[in-house]
């Protein structure tokens, strides 16, 4: 018998894709952020479009979720690549033309940020569907290291393109990048696994606002998935200090130059592609207790850096915290995969990543603030201590920790029939 493995074809064309679109990301925002300061749009242009690149594909996600369905998945994968490439391609044309008020730009933001509320859910959902049960976890573990890798080398690679030929041009290269990935997801040959026939008359009786309102109600019954949204929503307020502060933590605290930053950066991004890889060799059954003792060392590494400026300790925390951030994303995906049906795949990770993101905006502000009064390194450890205490009450009064695979596949029974 042909020994089955991750690399099939359709696995391989999703590889691509998934790699290219993250390129093309990159490109287009540096490339963007680089277009409005060099158009004199200064801090408010720059902050607007920090706030207009999270904001709509976190809010929106949700929507477009009931949208979504197995037979679907490439469809909405490829219009969120064409809607990009078109509007990657109207800022540099306009602009070439003499029009490109800040209003323009920020709402063609907008649109871009909304469309990535189809891309992620819909590539996420299409893994069960063209990889064996057996390589779920390896699957996903290969595309958040090689994630990594590639936001690294393209924030290098974009910083001299946009040194050499300007924003406009490498706009350009960007709507190149979303073609390609597009047609690669066009060649995604998949068949549906088709439900049970009682199962799929239970979701013909559903209507747009029926499907919404199911994938809050999945979310909020199901004993894993629920403690897993609200610890992603202490996760996610943990993080918010050092994202917000860490350039300001290592000027002011650490003595230190940009320099010093990006390679804070590049660490967490080391760190994050060798346990990714790892997560792609070795086998996990227990899910939830990976994902919460992955938090906890991620607070405890916010912890140590907010406390100690010791600049060798630093470096060390930001390995931890990018070791973590693939430690929690590989098995939060693998969780969803395994313990919700197909169709409700896009809706239940959207409402998920919502509730994450619902602290970004939030505790941006508080920190902002804090820091004023406490310090960025306080607050940046202050974020971990709720991340840690967080993560022990998960462990302690929740399911989560304790579920294994086979308490993922009768959640998932479970569920079909809510």
């Amino acid at each position: 018998m042909e020994k089955l493995s991750v690399w099939e074809r359709n696995f391989k064309f999703l590889f691509f894709s998934r790699i290219i679109k993250i390129s093309a990301d990159s490109f287009a925002f540096n490339s963007i952020l680089w277009f409005l300061i060099l158009s004199g749009k200064g801090a408010i242009g720059t902050a607007l479009l920090i706030a207009v690149t999270f904001l709509p594909e976190a809010f929106l996600a949700p929507v477009t979720g009931p949208l979504m369905k197995r037979s679907t998945l490439k469809f909405w994968m490829y219009f969120s690549d064409l809607t990009r490439a078109i509007i990657v391609l109207m800022i540099p044309i306009s602009y070439l033309n003499g029009f490109s008020p800040l209003w323009f730009v920020m709402g063609l933001m907008i649109i871009h940020s909304a469309t990535g509320a189809t891309y992620n859910p819909a590539s996420i959902t299409l893994i069960p569907q063209i990889v064996h049960e057996e390589f779920m976890q390896k699957a996903n573990a290969i595309l958040q290291s090689s994630s990594e890798i590639v936001k690294l080398s393209t924030v290098t690679l974009c910083g001299f393109l946009l040194t050499l030929v300007g924003p406009a041009i490498t706009l350009m290269i960007s709507f190149v990048l979303y073609i390609i990935s597009g047609i690669f997801v066009l060649c995604i040959k998949y068949q549906t696994n088709q439900p049970s026939a009682k199962h799929d008359n239970a979701k013909q009786r559903g209507t747009y606002k029926a499907k919404l309102k199911r994938g809050f109600s999945l979310v909020r019954h199901h004993r894993v998935l629920f403690p897993l949204a609200i610890y992603c929503l202490f996760m996610n307020l943990a993080a918010t200090p050092w994202e917000a502060l860490s350039a300001i933590y290592v000027a002011e605290d650490l003595n230190g130059t940009p320099f010093i930053h990006s390679l804070l950066k590049a660490t967490t991004g080391i760190g994050a592609f060798l346990l990714g890889f790892i997560l792609a060799k070795v086998k996990i059954n227990r899910y939830g207790l990976l994902f919460i003792t992955a938090g906890i060392i991620e607070g405890t590494s916010f912890f140590i850096t907010g406390l100690f400026t010791i600049l060798p300790l630093v470096f060390l925390a930001a390995f931890a915290f990018g070791a973590a951030v693939s430690s929690i994303n590989v098995p939060e995906h693998t969780i969803i995969q395994k313990s919700v049906d197909g169709d409700d795949q896009p809706q239940v990770f959207a409402i998920i990543d919502m509730i994450g993101n619902l602290a970004l905006p939030l505790g941006s502000v508080i920190c902002g603030y804090a820091a004023e009064a406490l310090g960025s390194g306080k607050v940046i450890a202050i974020g971990g201590g709720i991340e840690i205490f967080a993560g022990l009450g998960i462990l302690l009064f929740t399911r989560l920790a304790k579920a294994q695979e086979s308490d993922l596949i009768k959640e998932k029974k479970a569920s079909i029939n809510m």
